[in-house]
This record gives C-alpha cells, structure tokens and sequence, in this order.
C-alpha cells in the first residue's frame, strides 16, 4: 500500500483538497485550468495506489466506488453505491483500504462501509474505513463542502498544511529533470515526517510582481508552518507563463545584507501556470526577510538569482 507521501503531487494536491478542503471535482478542474475528467482521473489512480494490494475493481466500478468515498455523489447515487457495495466482499474490501490512507486527512467523516465486523482484518475489521483502535472514520452522513475562493484554494494546493490538512505536496526539486535538484543548506527534501503533524503558520509572504516583471499578473503565496519539530516551507505561484525547454521556476528565500539561499525548482500543477513546493526549512525562519520567485536554467543549480517573476516580504506571526 502506498502512503500519501508516496503519491505524485498532482494526486496527493488533489485528494486533499477533495477530502481536507471538501471540494468538487468541477471546483478543483476551474481552480487548475484542468478537465474534470482529469481531475477526476488523478484521484481514482491515488486511491488505487492506496489501497494496493487489495484487488481494484473494473475502470466503472472503480470510478463509482471512488466518486462514493471522496463524496462526489448525490444522495440517490451514494444509496446505490451504497447498497451495490453490499454485494461484492472484494469491493468492500478495496473501498476499505482506501479509506483508511483518506481518513488521516479527511475533515470530517467519510461515507459509510457496509459489511460484517467480521470480515477481514486489520482496518476492515470494525467494519469502517479507518483503525479498529480509534473512532470509526465513515458515516452515512453527507460531508459539507468548504467555501473558499481564488487565491485561497490555490494556496490550498500548496499550503494545505496551514489549513489543517498537513500533508507534503512534493519536494524540493529539480523538475523534471532529477540531476539538477538543488536544494541549499536552508531547505531540506526530508518533509514526510511534518505531514501528519498540526501545522501552525510561523511567517507568511504574499507575492507580487515587481515593476517590469516579465509576467505582471502572475500572484503566489508562501508560508513557513511549525510541524512538530520540522520547519516547512510551502510556496505556491499562478499564471505564470509557460517556462522555455531547459528552464524552470524557483524559489529562494531573501535576508537582509546577505546574498539570496536558492531552495529548489518548483513542480507544476495544472495548465494554468500553476506552479508548487514545499521542503523543511532548516535554521531560524526569522533570518530571512522574504521569498523571490525567479526562472532559471536547470542546466545546473543557480549561483545568483536570474529574472524576477514574483517577490514578497515575510510577515511573522506574532509570539
């Protein structure tokens, strides 16, 4: 069974904010400049993954079974769902193993299994999706959806772990291209420990273009949140253009009288310019005063900023 750190970004970004953020499918593909069916697509493959090694059932009986557990039925059709999981142990067995990778991130409780208690074992024993040590996780109870609009549910992608769903979108990266990884001495790819921890924001950075960017209605956000022990960092940019082959976005952190930390390039969500990272953040937040989005050339890791795209001060919380 894969874990939720183990899923490509694009699934992980998805199933969060369709479990942690309650999202629709139609919400999510206008947010990402993506088709519904792509969208759609993402979280029956995540949702495969999770539930390795139990058996996936055939593309349409899948796709109901998946629609039914990320609640994005009515309620006629999760009935039925409902009632057609009755009849196969194999699909009851799937859903199960599903739902207990989405309950550590669901912000309320998932739709109802049925079967006996007795039916295999480990998480399918009570008869629910989630540990038969704690609270059942599922419910016959619809789960509302969340309001949010515009930047904030793009920075949901990114900074879902200040919104309360902790998980680690992707890594500080190279792209696409694995050799150019870069990550400075301030920013470590070691972020899966922070994922299932309660996020609190440390600092956050709204990002602006500066005057004469090359792309001047490109927007982000960036955020430093204390996960137990770990420091993480969570940028997210949108509408930025398209990056010319051998180039790619990045981020680096800014302090004062000193020359600016490169951290890594950013991994792409959606068709949008939709644009992510996140890592831990090593030492003391507060020797940075902001964060500076720039397109550089993955040929090798970045030695000096190249051209601006986004800039923005950090802004700590108090205490």
């Amino acid at each position: 069974m894969s874990s939720l750190e183990q899923l490509p970004a694009d699934q992980s970004a998805v199933l969060n904010l369709l479990i942690a953020q309650n999202k629709s499918y139609a919400e999510i593909a206008a947010t990402l400049d993506l088709s519904e069916s792509a969208v759609s697509e993402r979280a029956y493959a995540a949702l495969t993954a999770l539930a390795e090694p139990e058996k996936a059932p055939a593309s349409k009986r899948r796709a109901e079974i998946s629609d039914y557990l990320l609640g994005q039925q009515d309620d006629a059709l999760a009935e039925k769902t409902k009632t057609s999981l009755m009849r196969s142990a194999s699909d009851r067995a799937w859903a199960r193993a599903a739902a207990v990778s989405l309950a550590s991130i669901a912000s309320g409780p998932l739709p109802g299994i049925p079967g006996a208690a007795s039916e295999g074992a480990g998480p399918a024993a009570d008869g629910f999706g989630g540990p038969p040590s704690g609270p059942p996780v599922t419910t016959d109870q619809p789960r509302e959806r969340g309001d949010r609009g515009g930047m904030a549910v793009i920075a949901g992608v990114a900074l879902i772990v200040a919104l309360g769903a902790g998980f680690a979108l992707g890594r500080v990266t190279g792209g696409s291209d694995s050799s150019s990884t870069a990550a400075a001495p301030a920013a470590s790819s070691s972020s899966s420990n922070a994922a299932s921890t309660t996020a609190t924001p440390v600092a956050q950075a709204s990002l602006k273009p500066p005057v004469g960017a090359p792309a001047p209605k490109a927007i982000g956000v960036a955020e430093i949140s204390q996960q137990g022990a770990n420091r993480v960092l969570s940028v997210v940019a949108k509408t930025l253009p398209s990056a010319p082959a051998g180039s790619q976005y990045g981020v680096w952190l800014t302090s004062n009288g000193k020359a600016p930390v490169w951290l890594g390039y950013f991994q792409a969500i959606g068709k949008g310019g939709g644009v992510a990272l996140q890592g831990t953040l090593n030492g003391d937040p507060k020797a940075y005063s902001g964060v500076l989005v720039t397109r550089e050339s993955t040929a090798a890791a970045p030695t000096n900023p190249s051209a601006t795209y986004l800039v923005g001060p950090l802004r700590f919380s108090a205490g």
